[in-house]
């Protein structure tokens, strides 16, 4: 895929690996603004399964404290029908 086509260009980081899909590239998120000029925010995401992280250095599958870190439990509220 050409990363042109993306609309940013994502770090290709050999030292790099996704903790939640093992993909080895992430890219700095910038949302547009209403004028049409694009704003940098201060996360960065996984360009293989878009999560979004603010520090890719412990996001990092290969770091040492975060490979052996268990996943987070996320624990939802269960919606009643009414």
């Amino acid at each position: 895929m050409d990363d042109s086509r993306l609309g940013f260009l994502p770090f290709r980081t050999w030292g790099w690996k996704c903790r939640l899909c093992g993909f080895g590239r992430h890219h700095r998120v910038a949302v547009p603004r209403s004028n049409g000029s694009r704003y940098e925010t201060s996360f960065f995401a996984c360009s293989g399964c878009s999560v979004m992280f603010l520090n890719d250095a412990t996001f990092n599958a290969w770091h040492a404290i975060t490979a052996e870190a268990e996943p987070a439990v996320i624990v939802t509220p269960v919606r009643r029908r009414q």
